[in-house]
């Protein structure tokens, strides 16, 4: 799944094509992925394109949005008008995916009134397209569902004692709660307890002042480079461009053999994902 380098990156892309276009129709093939009635969009312009977490937020002119997740294999792809060919992909390239558009996995379809096009793909159908209005929007993005990102004024150490020291869930776990902290994933949870030095089997609450204070540097380094890199392409995630992210290159621990001290890597099952570790670096 997409982490929220990843996210910003296709965000930054898909901003460059479609703020400023109007949405003329809307074709939902899969009734799952799509919640809300798609006649609240039509002929509403795309003023602004945000994200939360791993969620786009397409701000219309109307006071609605549209939420899109692509959770596990969605991905979205733009078609000027007139093209066969796509000429940006965003999330997931699934080799399903390699065939004329619309094809059998193509769920949802939006029109603009230039002819051009935006697909959403899902091979699993786990991800999700949501028009809702502005105010409710903002609920469901707020702090009640999300923790604060990681490169947030939000994000302190204060709040990192508060949320660790209450809990003797394993630290990895809390990492990847989208309630305790939005954005972060299994790949930049693994590396920022990595350059923090502490294993992610460790109880949240055995966490020492310093300690917290290193995994904060940790992760706020993690997804800078993963920004800096245009994210991570384990798996099959692409930018709006098409192209791969850069991140894997640099990864501490996530999928790699040696840690940067050439240390074998170790990986154990935490929460149902697997966690790698160096236990010689990390205690």
């Amino acid at each position: 799944m997409p982490e929220l380098p990843e996210v910003e990156t296709i965000k930054r892309g898909a901003g460059n094509l479609i703020v400023n276009k109007t949405i003329k129709d809307i074709e939902v093939c899969a009734k799952k992925l799509f919640i809300g009635n798609p006649n609240d969009a039509l002929g509403a312009k795309i003023i602004d394109i945000k994200r939360v977490a791993k969620v786009l937020e397409l701000v219309l002119n109307n006071n609605k949005e549209i939420l899109m997740h692509m959770k596990m294999t969605g991905q979205i792809v733009f078609q000027p008008k007139g093209k066969e060919i796509s000429c940006a992909v965003g999330g997931h390239m699934q080799k399903a995916y390699g065939q004329r558009l619309p094809h059998k996995h193509t769920h949802i379809i939006y029109t603009f009134s230039d002819g051009s096009k935006l697909y959403f793909n899902d091979l699993r159908k786990f991800g999700w397209n949501r028009i809702v209005s502005q105010k409710e929007a903002k609920k469901i993005l707020s702090r009640e569902h999300f923790g604060p990102e990681p490169l947030s004024k939000d994000f302190t150490l204060d709040y990192l004692k508060t949320i660790f020291l209450k809990t003797n869930k394993k630290i990895k776990e809390i990492l990847t709660d989208q309630s305790k902290i939005a954005g972060i994933g299994n790949i930049y949870a693994n590396d920022a307890l990595y350059w923090a030095g502490i294993l992610p089997s460790r109880p949240a609450k055995s966490l020492s002042e310093n300690e917290i204070s290193k995994l904060k540097s940790g992760i706020e380094k993690v997804i800078n480079l993963g920004l800096k890199y245009g994210g991570s392409s384990e798996n099959t995630y692409v930018n709006i461009e098409g192209k791969r992210g850069h991140y894997m290159d640099f990864a501490a621990l996530y999928q790699q053999k040696l840690d940067p001290k050439g240390h074998p890597v170790q990986r154990q099952k935490i929460a149902g994902r697997p966690a790698f570790f160096c236990p010689i670096c990390q205690k």
